[in-house]
This record gives C-alpha cells, structure tokens and sequence, in this order.
C-alpha cells in the first residue's frame, strides 16, 4: 500500500518532534488526519508541497506519490508512481 508515512517520519526527525500528536500540531491539521495519512489516505496539493519545501525535496517528488495514492484509475496510478520514482533517482541517484 502507497502512503506518505516515510515523509511524515522523515519530517518528524527534522523538527525533532516526538510523537504524530505533534506532527500533526505542526502542520496544522488533526492527528486523526495524520492516522489517515498513515493509512493510505492522499492529502491536499497544498500541503504536500509545504511538506516537500520543509524536507528541502522537489515538490513534486510527493505530489507524484499523492496523485499515485489518489488515483482510482490502475493506468494514471502507475504513471504518478512511474514520476514518482523518476524524481527520487534523480535526486538521488
């Protein structure tokens, strides 16, 4: 299952938050929210580009994921992750 938790994880060690309650406190939103997330759930453009600029990460590394999360179509799923994927190796690769 795709889902944002290692953002959330690597966001939470950078702010040196101990918990999701804080997390979520940081980012404006509830903790049952940040569950979600957790969860599978896909979270708002907005907030997955504020995410990618707090990580100093391409913005579009976690939109890509978001969409793949997001998409019910298999076809436009696989394409996002297929960005997805394609923007971490060139970040890193």
């Amino acid at each position: 299952m795709l889902t944002l938790s290692k953002y959330l994880d690597e966001l939470k060690v950078l702010k040196g938050l101990k918990n999701d309650s804080q997390l979520a406190e940081h980012l404006h939103m509830s903790r049952a929210h940040v569950s979600q997330l957790r969860g599978g759930l896909h979270m708002g453009e907005v907030k997955c580009f504020e995410i990618a600029k707090l990580l100093n990460r391409e913005p579009l590394e976690l939109l890509s994921l978001n969409r793949a999360i997001r998409n019910q179509d298999k076809r436009l799923s696989n394409y996002w992750l297929e960005v997805h994927n394609k923007v971490v190796q060139n970040q890193f690769g």
